[in-house]
C-alpha cells in the first residue's frame, strides 16, 4: 500500500462540493488529505480518477480515484470500451465492474474474474 493525495477532496481534507457545509470533513480521507491505495494501481475509469461521479463518491474506487490492477497487459472491456460506464454514465459497467478492463480469460475457463 502507498499513500496518495485524496482525489475526492484534492488533498484539502474538506468536502469539495460543500453539500453539508464548506467546513465538512472529506468522507473519503477523513480530513487527512491522503488515502492508502494498492501499490499496483491504475486510474479509475468510471470517475476518470476524480473520485466522484456527479457529486457522489465513486462506487468503483470508493473516492480514491485509483483501482487495483493486475500485472501485465489487460484487455479493454468490450462492453464499455474503457469508460467504466454502463447504460447511464452514473452507473458502472456490469461486465468490468467499472474498471474499464477485464482480467485475461483463464485457459481452463472463460471467467472474467
Amino acid at each position: 500500500m502507498v499513500e496518495v493525495t485524496c482525489s475526492f477532496c484534492g488533498g484539502h481534507g474538506k468536502d469539495s462540493f460543500g453539500i453539508m457545509s464548506w467546513l465538512s470533513t472529506c468522507c473519503v480521507c477523513g480530513g487527512r488529505g491522503v488515502v492508502q491505495v494498492p501499490a499496483l494501481r491504475g486510474r479509475c475509469a468510471h470517475c476518470r480518477g476524480t473520485g466522484a461521479v456527479k457529486t457522489f463518491t465513486c462506487t468503483v474506487c470508493r473516492g480514491t480515484g485509483w483501482v487495483p490492477v493486475l500485472p501485465g497487459l489487460l484487455p479493454v472491456c468490450p462492453e464499455c470500451q474503457d469508460t467504466g460506464d454502463g447504460a447511464s454514465s452514473a452507473l458502472t459497467c456490469l461486465n468490468c465492474r467499472g474498471r474499464g478492463w477485464v482480467a485475461p480469460a483463464k485457459e481452463t475457463g472463460s471467467e472474467n474474474w
